[in-house]
């Protein structure tokens, strides 16, 4: 048994419920298919960067202040701070403040605007294949689902993404590691009032500490093909933050797509969107705002593909390799630029780097400021749905 559709999205977080709330304003018939029934936990920090707060207003018309009534900001914080082990190298104040939401809540709060807009939400649908010549998904239950376009935002482990002929490159090499838990404010040994980012425990990757209303967000990512267990690097980092009490927390981990984003993220009528195609930023490891833009982007081709019978890829590479891809080569770069410094210099040179920087870190963090040369980025203007 198949359903017809002009666009199935497989994955319904914020990549794919952003791009089926844009089809589905434009008026294309959408089928949002996810494994999970929502709400449903994310592992994940939950920051949102003022080029995060730009695309949700450019898409959806929200704000901080629409966002926080709604019950999905829950804290914002104007300063930050970057340590190397236990040795604070800088904190500084940030010229736009950070805004973090409950995942949970954020997602859901997407997927019904989605809905909303009259796409159909397939909730416990494990997608198991993707024809992308002839638009097919199938799936666990023996249905299918036909698209005259697929957009694929399944996420790192993204099926769609393995049933694509352009998947060569070893996915592998650069996933990073993640596990993160939710310490309560009333155990925490100290206040968390703004993110905080630890290098030292990880060669190629940091820990952190991130605030929300009720928990403290402890977290650590980075390669580990040259390193020992991660759960034992975390361990250090907790006890090294004071926390050593934790055996009835539960640790979350999954892997993140740390560099190997791919540049072909399309194939006949299938496109890539979010951690599917591995969009997310290598030096920090932002992936809520490239996970949203690339559903954008992924919309917009999917919709002149329809309907103005547009070459698909020519349309999503188009702004992919105008705004996106520049962050990501210059990101890695830099990140790799820091890493070799920490390992053949001292953490002085480290923090000489940041300190003299430390201003405009926070504004590539932003996206006011683009990391290829620290240029003034400029991102593209939307008009909304």
């Amino acid at each position: 048994m198949s359903h017809t559709y002009d666009v199935v999205v497989v994955g319904c977080g914020p990549a794919g419920s952003l791009a089926g709330y844009v089809l589905a304003k434009k008026g294309l018939s959408v089928a949002m298919l996810d494994k999970a029934v929502f709400p449903r936990k994310k592992l994940c920090g939950g920051l949102l960067t003022w080029k995060s707060m730009l695309t949700l207003e450019q898409v959806y018309g929200e704000t901080p202040e629409s966002l926080t009534r709604a019950g999905i900001i829950d804290f914002v914080a104007d300063r930050y701070s970057i340590a190397h082990l236990d040795k604070v190298l800088v904190s500084g104040q940030a010229a736009y403040p950070f805004h973090l939401v409950d995942r949970e809540a954020f997602d859901l709060h997407l997927l019904q605007k989605a809905v909303a807009a009259g796409a159909v939400h397939y909730a416990d649908t494990i997608a198991t294949g993707c024809i992308p010549e002839t638009g097919v998904v199938t799936t666990a239950t023996g249905k299918a689902y036909l698209g005259r376009m697929v957009i694929g935002a399944d996420g790192v482990n993204s099926v769609i993404r393995q049933s694509l002929s352009i998947h060569k490159q070893s996915w592998r090499n650069n996933l990073a590691s993640t596990i993160e838990i939710a310490v309560p404010r009333s155990r925490c040994p100290r206040q968390v009032d703004f993110p905080e980012l630890y290098t030292g425990f990880i060669k190629a990757g940091y820990c952190w500490a991130f605030p929300n209303k009720e928990n403290v967000i402890l977290g650590i990512c980075g390669l580990t093909r040259k390193e020992r267990n991660i759960k034992a690097l975390f361990q250090e980092f907790l006890a090294s933050w004071g926390l050593t009490e934790y055996s009835d927390i539960s640790f979350l981990g999954h892997p993140l797509p740390y560099g190997n984003f791919l540049r072909e993220p399309a194939y006949e009528n299938a496109l890539l969107a979010g951690d599917a195609a591995g969009f997310v930023e290598p030096l920090f490891g932002e992936g809520l705002f490239y996970a949203m833009r690339t559903g954008l982007y992924a919309a917009q081709a999917a919709h002149a593909a329809i309907v103005d019978n547009a070459d698909p890829r020519r349309a999503y590479l188009e702004p992919l390799k105008k705004y996106i891809f520049p962050e990501f080569v210059w990101s890695n770069r830099l990140r790799w630029f820091l890493m070799y410094t920490l390992t053949y210099f001292s953490r002085f040179s480290l923090q000489v780097f940041v300190g003299s920087h430390k201003g405009l870190l926070a504004e590539m963090v932003h996206g006011t400021r683009s990391y290829r040369h620290l240029r003034k980025k400029e991102w593209d203007q939307v008009v909304r749905p």
